[in-house]
């Protein structure tokens, strides 16, 4: 396996730059940055890739090199590159030294087009610039044998961002070289191991059954199946014969990677789906919930749980995995112009812990795979582009994964004739025809040991699940499975299972793929889901959350601007009296939230100006009304959202904005 060294760039900005975010701001820029959660700029790591490989095939271009060099340092396109040791690896480049004032960073600007000599009609932008002089941060990692090329590629890069042509984007690299760390032998000796991953960067787990068009989702969690690949690849190329020794035992369900949930209470749970929201008499909907498997749950709505839950008492408490999501520009596709350049990704973001476990076959698996777990690790899609970096920061031996032993049967638990199943991932097993038939009662009940076996309720979903084989450049088959927080009510007609088989089943799984993390189970306690009556967020106060808040804030202004502005411009509704409704709504910001002469003006139009100017005035003076009268939480559909006067002018000042280019576009 080639050496490798990490190499730590700095970049200082010797004018003001734009790195494009790819969309505007409603009621500020035109051209947005990029920001992180703190509101600072960042150069993201896919765009540095792409700057040096422009400035390695100039190289080739201008030196006679290699004309595979950049396939071998980059990959290939779409899906033919595959994992190679001498890819480049890259993390986003974060700003050095930040004021404590982020809006320090930036200073707004605006441009124009020309035609024949005058003002271009309609070109008027606005621009948020990073201002020259800050100095930005991160690492690169390659082959000891490509420093040199690395070096010269970068003194190459001396413009980014956007609107270079004009005089944005002047920069300087320094790189300086560091040690890349060596592992270190570790005495392990189990047949379980629980690890715990913490994001450095931002983590790409696409979701394919709901990516769609040039939008990309993420999963909430780490599929076994990304840990897996990770790990038997480290192991094939750092130890190979061992590998090759045990290379039918290590591909097939004998090892299993189980899902890497998102920490927050003990006993990580997926979402369970069984709970709806119990109204209240007035018709109200609570903290209270009910379970669809033991009560009649018609008329009401599925509690939500986020993506995982822990259980406590009679409280079921759960949490979901901070996601963010970001534009992304294929720069061939946007020079071919087939109208795919433009994309959206969703990504888990970093700072994060996930917690999951490998199931071993031997004891003696557990000191290979923590020779190559352990330290920084790469997972998931676009590794190469500044996304995947994880630390291992927890690496032990277990006897089972924590949740068995605190919501399953221990041997001084009664085991009664009903039983709970819950999927702890998605599950889907085959019959002897190989034909899938998601639970197949059949099988289950040989393997519990039963006479018979019924489903007396359950609550479930389905989903697809696939992936890709980089070896032969092609997607595996699509299978439908009973997603993760499924639960079925079992009855064993009035026999009890022994308690082994219930262990055998937890520990082994059920169904198809388990070696990728899918058909994990668990025999839920009934006394301890039964009990439970009402549901509660978990409680984080740290920073991470609330600058997440701040992020689910901003969409669903976003989101509530975009659906409001469809509408707002009907029944003779002009560009220009939207443009009088944005200065007033400005004017009664300033004042400190007074709205008397917005609304004497929309008073005046819909009771002295005629029939005309009432029906053009109607909508709006009732979504304007509506807007200041009722909370923001309500008008956006979403809790904790921060409220006074000034914000809810705010929003009215962002809708007319956009509203008034969108039209004039």
């Amino acid at each position: 396996m080639p050496e490798r060294i990490w190499l730590n760039v700095t970049m200082t900005l010797l004018s003001d730059a734009i790195f494009g975010a790819g969309y505007s701001i409603p009621g500020g820029e035109d051209i947005a940055v990029c920001k992180n959660e703190q509101g600072l700029p960042y150069l993201k790591g896919s765009t540095l890739k792409g700057l040096l490989r422009e400035s390695v095939e100039n190289l080739v271009e201008w030196t006679g090199l290699s004309a595979s060099l950049p396939k071998e340092l980059f990959g290939a396109e779409d899906w033919e590159g595959v994992t190679d040791e001498r890819r480049i690896l890259f993390s986003s480049l974060q700003l050095l030294h930040a004021p404590k004032d982020p809006q320090e960073c930036y200073q707004n600007r605006v441009f124009t087009a020309l035609e024949q000599g005058t003002v271009k009609n309609g070109t008027l932008r606005m621009a948020a610039c990073i201002r020259a002089g800050l100095v930005f941060g991160g690492r690169v990692c390659c082959a000891k044998e490509d420093e040199e090329l690395v070096r010269q590629a970068f003194a190459g890069i001396k413009w980014l961002g956007t609107l270079r042509s004009r005089g944005f984007g002047r920069v300087d690299f320094r790189l300086e070289s560091t040690e890349s760390t060596q592992s270190q032998k570790s005495a392990l000796h189990a047949k379980c191991l629980r690890y715990r991953l913490r994001t450095i960067l931002p983590v790409m787990v696409p979701n394919l059954s709901k990516s769609h068009g040039n939008s990309s989702e993420t999963r909430g969690y780490l599929p076994g199946s990304v840990v897996r690949g990770m790990v038997l690849s480290q192991l094939a190329q750092q130890q190979p014969e061992w590998f090759e020794q045990n290379r039918r035992v290590l591909l097939s369900d004998e090892m299993r990677f189980l899902n890497a949930e998102p920490t927050g209470a003990p006993g990580v749970l997926p979402a369970i789906m069984s709970f709806y929201d119990d109204k209240t008499d007035n018709g109200e909907v609570g903290n209270k919930v009910v379970s669809v498997l033991n009560n009649d749950v018609m008329g009401s709505k599925r509690a939500s749980l986020g993506s995982n839950c822990s259980l406590n008492g009679d409280t079921v408490y759960y949490w979901s995995s901070r996601t963010s999501s970001a534009m992304r520009l294929n720069q061939r596709a946007a020079d071919s112009k087939d109208g795919k350049a433009l994309f959206q990704v969703r990504y888990l973001e970093q700072g994060q812990n996930f917690e999951g476990y490998i199931v071993l076959p031997e004891p003696s698996f557990a000191e290979a795979i923590s020779e190559v777990l352990q330290g920084r690790v790469w997972i998931g899609a676009d590794r190469y582009q500044g996304f995947g970096e994880c630390e291992v920061e927890e690496l032990e031996a277990v006897d089972q994964p924590d949740w068995v032993q605190q919501y399953g049967y221990r041997q001084q638990n009664e085991i009664g004739t009903t039983l709970y199943l819950l999927l702890m991932s998605p599950t889907a097993m085959r019959d002897d025809w190989g034909e899938n038939r998601g639970l197949d009662l059949e099988q289950l009940k040989e393997q519990l040991g039963l006479e018979n076996l019924e489903i007396l309720a359950c609550s479930t979903s389905i989903a697809v699940f696939g992936g890709y084989n980089r070896m032969w450049k092609c997607r595996t088959e699509w299978e439908r499975m009973y997603d993760r927080g499924c639960i079925f009510k079992l009855d064993c007609k009035g026999e009890s299972p022994k308690l082994e088989a219930l262990q055998r089943i937890q520990a082994q799984g059920l169904g198809i793929r388990r070696g990728e993390g899918y058909g994990q189970v668990l025999f839920l306690r009934p006394e301890l889901f039964e009990a439970i009556r009402k549901r509660a967020p978990l409680e984080r106060t740290n920073d991470t959350e609330q600058q997440s808040q701040q992020q689910l804030v901003r969409r669903a202004k976003y989101q509530w601007i975009m659906d409001q502005s469809q509408t707002l411009y009907k029944n003779g509704f002009s560009k220009s009296q939207g443009g009088m409704l944005q200065a007033l709504c400005e004017k009664a910001k300033r004042q400190h939230g007074d709205c008397t002469e917005l609304n004497a003006h929309l008073e005046k139009n819909l009771t002295a100006r005629g029939p005309a100017f009432r029906k053009r005035y109607m909508h709006v003076d009732a979504l304007v009304r509506s807007v200041l009268n009722a909370p923001l939480s309500e008008t956006l559909s979403l809790a904790a959202v921060p409220d006074s006067m000034e914000e809810r002018l705010q929003l009215l000042i962002m809708l007319f904005d956009h509203s008034r280019k969108a039209v004039q576009e």
